[in-house]
């Protein structure tokens, strides 16, 4: 028992030992001020966060969890910018939300969806900038609004 309580503490301190802090630009680096490569998990205001780290820059596939362990969200970055595809969930595992990214720009469509995963919001955007025809959808399905962002 001793012997497992003696392992216990030393895996601990190791954990703490190369856990990865953000330096004043804002890279991960290691314990001893290197830019740190690798996964890191960690956890802020009860949302787990698992994503890629490279040369200290966030890079690849990031998945955020609720506190109950469900995925929240799953998207990439590249650079430390979002990118591509972004998915959100809801509690339940519904996706509520779908959307894109061009090197942290809002760009494409993205879509919102009730808690019963109808439809309810459609969005444009190029380049950063809302774009096209945006529509809202009423819980029946029905058109509720529209609202045009093209350009005069």
């Amino acid at each position: 028992m001793k012997k497992l309580g003696l392992i216990l503490i030393s895996v601990l301190s190791l954990n703490f030992l190369n856990a990865q802090t953000q330096n004043d630009k804002g890279l991960y680096i290691d314990s001893e001020g290197n830019l740190f490569n690798g996964t890191i998990a960690k956890t802020e205001n009860t949302v787990k966060t698992d994503f890629t780290v490279t040369e200290g820059v966030i890079n690849g596939e990031a998945t955020y969890y609720y506190a109950s362990g469900n995925k929240m969200e799953t998207g990439m970055f590249t650079n430390g910018q979002k990118d591509q595809k972004w998915t959100r969930f809801n509690e339940n595992g519904t996706v509520s939300a779908i959307a894109f990214y061009n090197l942290g720009k809002k760009t494409g469509t993205w879509l919102v969806y009730d808690e019963t995963g109808k439809k309810r919001f459609e969005m444009n955007y190029n380049n950063g900038e809302k774009t096209g025809t945006w529509t809202n959808w009423d819980e029946n399905g029905a058109v509720a609004s529209t609202k045009n962002y093209n350009p005069n």
